[in-house]
This record gives structure tokens, sequence and C-alpha cells, in this order.
């Protein structure tokens, strides 16, 4: 691609979420069936799972979602666009913004304003969507209205900050080796990650912040990240990882990869305090990073963590349900 192509790209993007932006309830399903091929397959997280056709993503996801925030809106952090695998891509993370009025996938209004942590990532074919991975943090969303899981998050929960230095969100074209830095950089910090065998300040600067979903919680500095998450993840799944990106490119200081596993792995070790299950758990995630000179400094990472604990053998949803009618019982 080239970065004519990647700024036409983030334009249609940037102009297709505009406009979602500006519209009411109404007007939702004529402005995204306007951005995306009729074939469109979305590909998101649970309880939703695939979706295939734009009509089918209209009813079953963006109609439901406006009819309880119905003053919805999207703010990104990040948004880029490049390609891969002969594949264009167009990518962001960021929070929907909106008043939680009308219950959402057996989650309660609380009539207060609410905000969805986000990360998308999408195939685009001569201007049209035509493929989608999307990941949302509902358990996020349960948390702001009161509830908690019945276990304690290695990192710190809650709301994240935005990007450090400047804005993610591009609206020019890129430096082409700046492009490729950022990507030299992940890709080896990726494939040591895997391989387990370098240390993470190869790769790091000492102050990052590493973002991450409710469930996981996020970090303020390398020495946090390695204390409170990663030896999390190596011990808790410590055997061999597998897995691939459907997705995987940089512009200038920013990159992103997905993939729909990205992680395969074991559930063989303590892992957020749950007891070895044995089970292959598959990780839905979307990672966005930010690059200043030689090191990475931000890392917005999006997982599908009721998936995970589902392949665990915990229902988030049940334990919401179980909260939900124990606060009634209480009310009453």
């Amino acid at each position: 691609m080239t970065n004519s192509q990647a700024q036409r790209n983030r334009e249609i993007i940037s102009a297709y979420w505009r406009a979602m932006n500006d519209a009411d309830a109404g007007q939702i399903a004529d402005i995204v069936r306007a951005h995306c091929r009729e074939d469109n397959v979305w590909h998101g997280p649970a309880p939703y799972q695939d979706i295939k056709g734009v009509d089918a993503l209209i009813e079953q996801f963006w109609r439901p979602l406006w009819h309880a925030f119905p003053d919805l809106r999207r703010c990104c952090d990040v948004l880029l666009a490049g390609r891969y695998r002969e594949q264009d891509w167009v990518s962001a993370s960021g929070y929907f913004r909106g008043t939680f009025r009308e219950d959402w996938h057996g989650i309660a209004a609380n009539g207060a304003e609410t905000l969805i942590r986000f990360g998308e990532v999408m195939a685009l074919e001569e201007g049209k969507i035509v493929k989608t991975y999307f990941l949302l943090d509902l358990i996020d969303v349960m948390q702001q209205g009161g509830f908690q899981l019945p276990w304690q998050a290695p990192a710190v929960e809650g709301l994240r900050p935005p990007v450090k230095l400047g804005s993610g969100v591009l609206g020019s074209e890129q430096d082409p080796d700046e492009t490729r830095q950022t990507l030299l950089l992940v890709e080896a910090m990726l494939f040591g990650l895997v391989r387990k065998d370098q240390p993470m300040s190869l790769y790091w600067g000492p102050d990052m912040v590493w973002n991450s979903p409710s469930g996981v919680g996020s970090a303020r500095s390398l020495d946090e990240f390695l204390a409170r998450v990663h030896h999390v993840f190596l011990n808790g799944l410590s055997g061999s990882w597998t897995g691939s990106h459907n997705a995987r490119y940089a512009e200038g200081r920013f990159a992103v990869s997905t993939g729909w596993p990205s992680l395969v792995a074991v559930h063989d070790g303590v892992f957020l305090g749950f007891p070895p299950s044995g089970n292959e758990l598959h990780w839905r995630i979307m990672d966005f990073w930010e690059r200043i000179g030689d090191k990475l400094v931000t890392n917005w990472v999006h997982i599908d963590m009721i998936n995970i604990f589902k392949q665990i053998g915990v229902d988030v949803f049940d334990l919401y349900r179980q909260y939900r009618r124990e606060k009634s019982a209480q009310e009453n």
C-alpha cells in the first residue's frame, strides 16, 4: 500500500465515523450500509461471535447498541492504516461514550455516562469494509455499573490513559522509514515474547504504559508490567505458545496486530488466580503500539476476556446475573 492509499483509507473510515457520531438511531442503518459491503463478515467478542452480512450486523450489533446508548459517540486514541498479506487495513483503538439508557446484552442500564473500550481492525476493498475484527471490554461496562469480579486482577483496573506524546489519530502521510522502524521493533518484540528468551527491556522503555482490559488490568511502568502481568502469563500458560495474525502492520510510530486467535496456549499453571484447567485457551487479541525512538512506550491491549474466562470454566454473565439478583434482593 502506498502512503497515499493509506491516507485515503483513513479518510474513508474517519468520514464514516464522523457520520455515525452526528447521526441519530434512525440514520445508523443507512450509514453502515453505505460503508460496508453487503457480504461483510464481522468477527466480534463473546457473546456476539461472528456476524455475516451487513443487514445482520445492523440488527444484531448496531441497532441494540444505539438503542441502549442513544447519544453514543466514538472517540479514538489511535487510528492508522496499512497493508498486510495483499490486503488494505484500517485500525483504531478508543472508546464509545454515551448515556446508558436501556439494558444492553443483559447489562443493566444505569442512566449514567458510560465508556465502552473498543479495538477495531477493518479490511477494505474499493473503499468498502469487507471484514472486521472487533473487541469490546464488556466487563468494564459491568464494573462501571457497580459489578466487580469475585477475584483480584493482577494489575490496576479502570480507565486507561490516552496517547502520551502527540496524537495517535494519524491524519497525514507518514515517513516510510519511521513505519519500517516501528514494524521491525514490534515484530522483534513479538517473536522474542513467543520464544520467551529475550528480556523485555530490549524493546520497551522503562516508563512504558500497558493498557489492558478488565480482568487483567493495566501497568504504568516496565517493572510493574513484568511483576504484575508478564509473570502471570508466563507461569499460568507455561507450555509452548502458538497462534498467528490476521493483520499486522505499522504506520509512522504506531503499529497494530490482531489474530483470531493470536495466541493458543495450555492453561497448565495458576493463571489469574485460577488453578490449572489443562484447557487449551484460544486468545482473541488486538494490540496497538506506540514507539518513541528505539523503544515501545505504549501498548493498548484488547482481549476477549469473557471468552477466555469461559474457556477456563467461568461464565462472567452468570456471575453478573447473580450480582443483579443479590442487588435487587437488597434493594427490596
